[in-house]
Parts: structure tokens; sequence; C-alpha cells
């Protein structure tokens, strides 16, 4: 899965369902609003896009943690996946707060408006090769998706 795709797919499906809204709630052509919905999803999502960018032209695999502080589930997978990174320095580790604008890249990979956190995504040369939500994750499934990503 193409991360790129992914985060484009996205915004082009919000693009176009905001903007069919907005056109029949005033009763104007979609034409009428599309460049503000442009500039309103640039505006709010414009951050995660940006990281999802910087993500996909990244040369190491990245290992992504999108969380919350309030999560248990959250604080309990985060000790574990700095210990995989620590062993793995050819990881990239961003760990990213859901309540950041950046955080919003969750739902542009899940491609979900509502989700479980914490999203846990192994990413290679743009290419998303492993993502979990909701759940803690036992190390050796970390280990797997790491071996088929530098290892292969």
């Amino acid at each position: 899965m193409d991360l790129m795709d992914h985060v484009k797919g996205f915004l082009n499906s919000k693009h176009n369902r905001l903007s069919a809204k907005l056109a029949d709630k005033y009763g104007v052509p979609v034409s009428d609003v599309e460049d503000d919905v442009s500039e309103f999803l640039a505006n709010s999502y414009g951050p995660a896009l940006n990281l999802a960018e910087s993500i996909s032209r990244k040369d190491k695999p990245v290992l992504l943690f999108i969380w919350r502080k309030g999560c248990a589930i959250c604080q309990k997978s985060k000790p574990e996946l700095e210990k995989f990174v620590q062993a793995h320095s050819d990881l990239d580790f961003i760990a990213v707060d859901y309540s950041d604008t950046e955080g919003i890249l969750y739902h542009m990979i899940n491609q979900e408006e509502t989700g479980m956190l914490p999203m846990i995504a192994m990413i290679s040369r743009g290419q998303i090769k492993m993502v979990f939500t909701g759940v803690c994750i036992h190390p050796d499934i970390y280990e797997k998706y790491y071996h088929e990503v530098c290892c292969a």
C-alpha cells in the first residue's frame, strides 16, 4: 500500500463529500465551493500531509506510532516500541500525539473517520508494510515485519 496514494485518496474523498454537502446546503453548484473546501482541507490536513510526504521520502524504514497521552494501550505500547527501535538503529521512530495537528494522519492511513488508538505502522520507502490499530502488539510481530522490510 502506497502511503501517498492513501493520503491523497482520503483527501480527494473528503474534498468531494464536503463540496457536495456545502453545495447542497447552500443551493449552489459544486464548483462554487470547491476552492473554499480546498483551502479548508489544506489548513486542516496540511501538517499531516507534510508528515506523510516526509515519511515517504525517507530512505530508512519508519516505525510510526500515533498515540494519545490518556490512552492506556498507547502507554503500554510506547516503551516496547522504543525498546524495539533501540535494538534496530536502522529504523526511524516517529511518535505523534493524536491531538497534534499531524495526528490526523491516523485517519488518512486508516481510511476511516473513527478508530482506536494507538496506530502502529511500519513504512518503507513510502510503502505501508504493517498497520495495527487499537492493540498492543507483541515485539515478535514487529520483528517479523522488520525482517520482511529490511532483510528481504
